[in-house]
Order: C-alpha cells, then structure tokens, then sequence
C-alpha cells in the first residue's frame, strides 16, 4: 500500500462514519497496523502520520472530530466516530 492508498483508505474510514455506517474493528486495526508499519519503515514520520490523519478527518467529520487526532499522544489509534443510537422507553410510566 503507497501512502495514497492510505489517505483513500482513511478517506473511506472516516467517510463511513459521515454516512452513519458502521465500520468493523477490523478495518481500524489494518489502518492503524499499516500507519505503523511505515512508521517503523521510516517512510512516514510521526508528525505526518497525525497530520494526514486530521486532515481526513476533518475533510469528513469537521474540525472539532478532528482535533482528538491533533492532540494525542502517544501512540496512533483511531477512533470510533459513531452517531449516539436513539433510546426510547420500553414501556410507558
């Protein structure tokens, strides 16, 4: 996967996620796996990888959704951007 192939399937990640769909942890694992894996290979630095992150983010979800991305620390994780589900009571009080 090149780095453009990355930023496609973090545009798809958190494009999922505008649409209300759901995305299995198995996607968010590979994509974090991979940002790894050039991080180690030293073909992406750490500060690319947060940058290239937040601005897929934003681009999809807005600035505020992006920020967790701008001000992390430590290791990369993405995160789950799902809308709150709806409750409604079961029965009527």
């Amino acid at each position: 996967m090149s780095l453009d192939a990355l930023k496609q399937k973090l545009g798809e990640y958190f494009e999922s996620f505008a649409r209300g769909d759901d995305v299995p942890p198995a996607k968010r694992y590979f994509i974090e796996g991979y940002i790894q894996a050039l991080l180690d290979s030293q073909s992406l630095s750490d500060s690319e990888a947060r940058q290239l992150i937040a601005s897929c983010c934003e681009a999809s979800l807005g600035e505020d959704a992006a920020r967790v991305y701008r001000e992390q620390e430590g290791d990369i994780v993405l995160h789950s951007h799902m809308r709150r589900a709806p409750v409604y009571p079961t029965t009527s009080q």
